[in-house]
């Protein structure tokens, strides 16, 4: 009798297992969006990463933000932002983003208008891939709230 050789998973197979599984996961509770593209909700409201890099701020190393939101209601928009950010795989908290520091901001945009905002996160170092959560929520509440969150690399 021979004995059937017992396969072994590659590294490669239980690493792209461990993605799909973040994937799933950050899918199931937030939408996950490209840092390229743009994201349109309500049929009204269109964020967009603008930028995201590496740089020193006031002494200490951080992965910074910029983000588009365009309103395109027949109105006003006050929005409340809040944010966090991860890194590396599987998603590791980064430490409170600047918005967390300043208990969230709010941006009003006059009707058919845009604006941006800018935040940063603490970062271990340059080169990593990053998960930006955009939470949004209308103060009027005629808009149901939503979380965005960016994938992308910073350098």
């Amino acid at each position: 009798m021979t004995a059937t050789p017992v396969r072994r998973f590659a590294p490669w197979t239980a690493l792209a297992l461990v993605v799909l599984l973040i994937v799933v996961v950050l899918g199931a509770g937030f939408l996950v969006v490209p840092a390229d593209r743009s994201f349109e909700y309500g049929g009204e409201v269109r964020v967009q990463l603008l930028s995201i890099d590496h740089e020193t701020v006031g002494g200490d190393e951080r992965v910074t933000w910029k983000v588009s939101v365009v309103n395109g209601t027949g109105g006003p928009l006050d929005l409340n932002l809040s944010s966090t950010c991860r890194h590396a795989v599987p998603p590791l908290e980064s430490g409170p983003s600047a918005l967390a520091e300043q208990g969230g901001a709010t941006l009003s945009l006059p009707e058919h208008q845009g604006g941006g905002v800018a935040d940063s996160c603490p970062s271990p170092e340059s080169g990593r891939w990053w998960a930006y959560s955009l939470t949004l929520e209308d103060g009027s509440g005629d808009i149901a709230p939503r979380t965005v969150t960016f994938m992308g690399r910073a350098h």
